[in-house]
């Protein structure tokens, strides 16, 4: 009887232990994505800022993204153009409410989100399933989330976001410069 109650004493401290573990560990992670999220949008805002004061990305009328080329040109009646390289982040449905990586889009050119793996595997390595789910149940405002962390962990100039029939893209901005005017 005494080994009877000291084996199910010593299953229940062991399953008390694993369940402490893994709270545990899911408050680190958390933690850990609160503060991803942090330094994010930090950079972001930064990246932002220094992307409109010094090329003034607000004030052009007009955008156009060539997929062959990877260049998003911005312009203006003037005839002045911002052209920026760009890689895909991903897309937000309002329709279905959901973010799609650009990783997981069959439209997009793979070598237009290319970068976005190193995004995959950051969140293989801690846990963020965000990151490695190619589509999950979001609002806009994860959306942004997920467009400032690539800005954040791949050292992006900035971030675009361009409205479609029923969402709206996000790219993110890694080479930034004025037209040459000869």
């Amino acid at each position: 009887m005494m080994s009877i109650c000291s084996n199910r004493n010593l299953k229940s401290l062991m399953l008390t232990v694993m369940l402490v573990m893994f709270v545990s560990c899911s408050y680190a992670r958390q933690a850990d994505w609160d503060q991803l999220v942090r330094n994010s949008a930090a950079y972001t805002d930064t990246s932002q800022q220094s992307l409109n004061m010094n090329y003034r990305v607000l004030s052009f009328e007009r955008w156009d993204v060539n997929q062959e080329t990877g260049e998003l040109t911005f312009s203006d009646k003037s005839g002045h153009k911002l052209l920026t390289r760009f890689q895909f982040v991903g897309s937000y449905s309002e329709r279905s409410k959901t973010w799609l990586w650009s990783w997981g889009n069959a439209s997009v050119l793979p070598a237009l989100s290319k970068r976005m793996t190193v995004l995959r595997d950051f969140g293989e390595k801690h846990h963020f399933p965000r990151l490695t789910d190619r589509a999950w149940s979001a609002t806009l405002d994860d959306a942004w989330q997920m467009a400032t962390i690539a800005n954040y962990l791949l050292k992006a100039k900035g971030i675009y976001r361009i409205p479609f029939e029923e969402g709206f893209v996000f790219l993110m901005m890694t080479d930034v410069q004025f037209e040459k005017t000869e």
